[in-house]
């Protein structure tokens, strides 16, 4: 590697613990404020534009998604995995970045004529392609993004998700409001995605694409079966919404949208902070022990933060779902409901993957995720014709099952056994939850039985859920406890609330060997 490519001293050696920090740091900065901007401009957004937009538009979510997993996945990844990156390796990410992206391009507009529009219509064929030039950006950022990564460089890509987000909401709710349908939603990840590939380009300069036969062969060796397991992942994410669509119709494949996003994608967007920060993290451990461990607490974390917020979704869902986003989107409450046991374990899914990922096996991250989708795909085609619930039901079952299937994945080869794993990783979450079930339930009935209006039943049974959770937490599992706060004391200056940075302490003070 020459000197002029040379990464910053360190980095392919960095201080994990201070680079854990620094993306906990980043990521609970930037996080909320995501989270906040998304649920706003989603609910606007459902009151201007239809279910039956929705359903069509989810359509154009699958090949758009399509677009970013290849490149980003057969790309990105590998040059992240590998051990040290020249610049023929960029020279050459960048071509083949940028080829995909055309090739897909060809594709879409291929697949709408002869595929989408037969089967879902000419006005949903349009929107295919519509959202094309998307796909060129997302070639085009495929390297400047995984160099960001490989240096561990938190902020910055914690910076181009809030710009990405912040364009994205303000473009789709404006032009909402000035009257388009589905289009809105196009348009404005448009937007966010050339300012997303502009940032990432300033930050990490992409080289001019060349060839070079052996760096092809080494991204090529590691992006494939990455990139497999990335047309997995799209295809289980969004088979759903084709089949309901293709069988049931635009409006129930938006209502089945709808469901899906507020108990499985939603949640997921918090837990991108796996792959920010656990991935490139994990895979930088000097020893499958420190490894192991990290992913470990790292499961508690995610599960902690997460599990009680589907649970107060699963509870509130009848009231929540009509009172937030409108009458029409009623009938996509119960299907919600049924859905938050598999936004659960896809969160989980998620934390091994990564640690998988990082560990290099992505031939076992492919297996599983095509055998996800095979199965996935299969239970929703033949449950379709039941109605939305049953579809729910097909994925809950689904996902979890196939959780326990992604732990006995990882660890295959090992001494521990599944059951006592899973239990170290998912105790303290589930057991809080029933706890914050057995609080909140009996308080949901009573002010339904009073009469109490929806806004103020939400806020109270959310509230004594709460309690319940953080009580049945603390007294149970204090060593959890701890490794949460310590995660939220990565957000402070060394010198202030030193017990709050104890369990990010502990995380990460073994992978330095």
């Amino acid at each position: 590697m020459s000197g002029a490519d040379a990464p910053p001293p360190g980095e392919d050696a960095p201080d994990l613990r201070a680079a854990a920090e620094r993306g906990v740091r980043w990521a609970a900065m930037s996080r909320p404020a995501i989270e906040i901007v998304l649920l706003a401009s989603m609910v606007v957004i459902a009151r201007l534009i239809s279910p039956a937009e929705y359903g069509r538009f989810a359509v154009v979510t699958a090949l758009a998604e399509l677009a970013i997993a290849i490149p980003s996945q057969g790309v990105g990844t590998a040059l992240v995995q590998m051990a040290t990156v020249e610049r023929r390796h960029e020279r050459t990410g960048a071509l083949l970045g940028i080829a995909i992206s055309v090739a897909l391009v060809i594709l879409a507009f291929v697949l709408s004529w002869l595929v989408i529009g037969p089967i879902f219509g000419e006005r949903t064929a349009h929107l295919v392609q519509l959202a094309t030039p998307g796909f060129l950006l997302v070639g085009i950022a495929a390297v400047p993004m995984a160099m960001l990564t490989r240096r561990l460089a938190f902020k910055w890509l914690s910076l181009i998700d809030v710009g990405n987000t912040m364009t994205r909401a303000a473009a789709s709710v404006a032009l909402a409001l000035a009257g388009l349908d589905a289009e809105a939603l196009i348009y404005g990840g448009l937007l966010a995605g050339a300012l997303a590939t502009l940032m990432a380009c300033i930050k990490a300069p992409p080289a001019l694409p060349g060839y070079d036969r052996e760096a092809a062969r080494e991204i090529l060796k590691l992006g494939v079966p990455a990139a497999g397991a990335g047309l997995s992942w799209v295809g289980f994410r969004n088979c759903d919404y084709a089949i309901v669509g293709a069988r049931l119709g635009a409006v129930q494949a938006g209502l089945y949208f709808r469901a899906y996003t507020l108990a499985v994608e939603y949640q997921k967007k918090v837990s991108l902070v796996v792959g920010q920060v656990g991935f490139p993290v994990l895979a930088r451990a000097r020893s499958a022990e420190a490894r192991d461990q990290m992913r470990g607490q790292m499961v508690q974390v995610l599960t902690v933060v997460l599990f009680p917020l589907l649970s107060i979704l699963a509870i509130t869902a009848p009231v929540l779902v009509p009172f937030v986003f409108g009458p029409e989107w009623a009938p996509a409450a119960v299907p919600t409901q049924v859905l938050a046991l598999g936004g659960a374990s896809t969160l989980v899914i998620d934390a091994v993957g990564a640690s998988l990922l990082a560990e290099r096996r992505t031939h076992a991250v492919l297996v599983f995720g095509w055998a996800h989708f095979a199965v996935y795909a299969t239970a929703v085609l033949l449950i379709a014709p039941l109605g939305l619930t049953a579809v729910a039901l097909a994925a809950a079952v689904v996902h979890t099952g196939f959780m326990a299937v992604s732990y006995a994945m990882m660890l295959r080869g090992s001494d521990e056994g599944l059951i006592a794993c899973m239990t170290d990783d998912l105790a303290p979450a589930v057991v809080s939850c029933l706890a914050l079930a057995a609080a909140a339930l009996p308080v949901d009935l009573a002010l339904a039985a009073g009469g109490v209006g929806e806004a103020g039943r939400l806020v109270l049974v959310s509230a004594t859920g709460a309690i319940g959770y953080t009580v049945a937490l603390r007294v149970c599992f204090p060593r959890t406890w701890d490794t949460v706060l310590g995660f939220a004391g990565g957000v402070l200056p060394a010198n202030r609330m030193p017990r709050l940075r104890r369990g990010l302490v502990l995380l990460t003070r073994t992978s330095e060997g």
